[in-house]
């Protein structure tokens, strides 16, 4: 019986290995898929940008605007598809998917009536869920290669996960820190390229380049995101915030997200990452001055050894006996001496 549970349970892994290379697969055509018609949107987007209304070209235009949205159709059906075998993925592709098609039907409407700037709004939104969207199944492709690498340990692993150490503000202060210096560096590879005039394949290589750098730190800033919040529910249930106001952090950082994933790296967003480092320090040094408050937490008398109890009951049963034989026994004092004596007993006798 063993053997046959063994069995079946490696015919049921291999299943599901080779499920996940099949899924792996179409992830990695439909990522493809998604960032070329970003590319093509974010082209007719800034074509139209410099088109007048009264230009002949400009129906030539929406037309390639209608082309984006045709050539998504496939796309969207294997989405569907693969989204129902995988459930953590599903919520996420009907939300985007349904964004793209609503923004690209307001773009042509407001185009086949000259409104242009209404359009590229929606043009703007159309491109940044279909960023969304490739960030996502980027994500979801590692997800499933990690786990085709590591088909036992992925699932030995998934209980220690939960239960892993509680990531520290020093560690996200670093992690910003290094995302600060690659946005920095992404920011002068930006301003060279538009200082240079390649020719359009090497433009097309590099901005291809770009793209993935820059949906790298989209996730990197996701990451330290998530970790932040999972801080701000474990440390400030109480509602103190001693670390500070790290909701409002979080939602700065998603707002750095957006941008990444729109390939926006611009001065207010370096100043908004600056910002952030700064808050993230501020809220390690809370941390650090609390752990030190917890360890000055003093434990005096609960640890006192039972010699030292001993003693210290025999000196007051002395004491008393020694305070009860001076009230007891009388002294042949005069009333004056009488009555200090009383006051000092009284006295005692208060404390």
């Amino acid at each position: 019986m063993k053997h046959m549970a063994q069995k079946m349970q490696d015919q049921q892994d291999q299943q599901e290995q080779e499920q996940n290379s099949v899924d792996s697969e179409e992830l990695r055509v439909l990522l493809k898929s998604l960032v070329n018609s970003s590319f093509e949107q974010e082209r007719i987007m800034q074509t139209f940008k410099t088109t007048s209304p009264n230009d002949p070209s400009y129906t030539l235009l929406a037309q390639k605007q209608k082309d984006v949205k045709d050539n998504l159709k496939t796309a969207e059906d294997t989405l569907y598809s693969i989204s129902r075998r995988i459930p953590q993925i599903q919520s996420t592709v009907n939300k985007e998917i349904g964004a793209i098609n609503d923004h690209i039907d307001k773009a042509l409407e407001n185009l086949g009536d000259r409104r242009t700037s209404e359009a590229t709004r929606d043009q703007q939104y159309a491109m940044t869920s279909l960023n969304n969207l490739a960030l996502m199944l980027s994500d979801a492709k590692d997800q499933l290669d990690n786990s085709m690498k590591n088909p036992k340990s992925g699932k030995s692993k998934g209980k220690k996960q939960q239960k892993s150490q509680k990531p520290s503000m020093q560690q996200l202060a670093k992690q910003q820190q290094q995302l600060n210096q690659n946005m920095q560096k992404m920011r002068d590879q930006m301003q060279q390229q538009q200082q240079q005039n390649p020719n359009a394949n090497q433009a097309k290589s590099q901005q291809q380049s770009m793209s993935e750098q820059l949906a790298r730190m989209a996730r990197a800033q996701q990451d330290i995101r998530q970790q932040l919040e999972q801080i701000n529910q474990q440390d400030n249930k109480d509602g103190k915030s001693s670390l500070g106001d790290l909701q409002k952090i979080a939602k700065q950082m998603e707002q750095t997200e957006n941008d990444l994933v729109n390939r926006k790296v611009t001065d207010e967003s370096l100043k908004r990452q600056q910002q952030i480092q700064v808050k993230l320090l501020e809220a390690e040094k809370a941390e650090q001055q609390r752990e030190e408050d917890n360890k000055r937490e003093s434990n005096a008398g609960k640890d006192m050894p039972p010699g030292y109890i001993k003693a210290l009951q025999t000196y007051q049963q002395a004491k008393a006996k020694q305070t009860e034989q001076i009230k007891t026994v009388p002294a042949a004092l005069n009333l004056y001496y009488k009555q200090k004596i009383k006051s000092y007993f009284d006295q005692i006798n208060a404390k």
